[in-house]
């Protein structure tokens, strides 16, 4: 039994930890960071969040602007948002009209499932993921509870089988996290605005921590249940409850 409850109770630290690196990193606008080279005239260096971009340029150091991201007809479209294209085009002896030009063909398609779409799926899977780990909170501390007042008079044989739903949690919060980090990873390595000086930020390896972390105590829920230690439930394990009114 002290052996669950030291589990329960590393599952629980292991669990909160999580929530926190998923709270930061939604809250954080540092999924993305981008800068123009030391060769641009006009330095930029801009951080992407889920929800809001924030810019610094050279021009006005002390002052940063963020505003929401990603806004339908500017932030989305092949030839949208290429702020860092134009710089480098402008600064290589370019027209911006060269730089920017694209088909209308080519924004209309890529408006059907894009940038935007994949932007804006990835902030909801993200949020939801927070749901799901409050929930786990929850859920883990009830189990805890159940397991350390075993045979105090309590109905706690449901609580006690509770790793089913703390599982069930977790590989969900997990599964929200590693979509809204694979949703910013695949448009980091294929989206046109991203193809100069830009990298993954903090709150994108946070996220990563955070589902990495989840999926490890579930795995570990897992193997633990199958080697026969979270046999809880009275008379599984071969516990009986005392008869008070037994004589010898």
């Amino acid at each position: 039994m002290k052996g669950l409850l030291v589990l329960y109770l590393v599952a629980l630290a292991i669990s909160i930890t999580s929530t926190a690196l998923n709270v930061a990193s939604v809250a954080q606008v540092r999924w993305i960071k981008q800068t123009t080279p030391a060769s641009i005239p006009l330095r930029l260096s801009t951080q992407y969040g889920l929800f809001t971009k924030c810019t610094t340029s050279s021009l006005d150091p002390q002052t940063t602007r963020c505003v929401p991201f990603p806004k339908r007809g500017v932030d989305c479209g092949k030839s949208s948002g290429r702020d860092y294209d134009l710089l480098l085009g402008v600064s290589a002896g370019q027209t911006a009209a060269t730089v920017t030009s694209g088909g209308d063909g080519d924004d209309e398609a890529e408006d059907r499932w894009g940038f935007c779409d994949n932007w804006v799926a990835a902030g909801y899977a993200h949020q939801l993921s927070l749901a799901f780990a409050l929930g786990n909170i929850v859920a883990l501390s009830l189990t805890l509870w159940g397991t350390a007042t075993v045979g105090r008079g309590f109905r706690t044989d449901k609580l006690r089988s509770g790793w089913k739903l703390v599982a069930g949690l977790m590989t969900l919060q997990a599964v929200c996290m590693c979509v809204s980090t694979s949703l910013v990873a695949y448009e980091f390595h294929h989206n046109e605005r991203f193809e100069h000086g830009a990298h993954l930020g903090r709150a994108w390896r946070e996220g990563v921590v955070a589902y990495a972390l989840n999926l490890f105590v579930v795995i570990v829920l897992l193997l633990t249940r199958v080697t026969g230690q979270l046999r809880m439930v009275p008379g599984e394990d071969g516990y009986e409850p005392i008869s008070h009114g037994s004589t010898a």
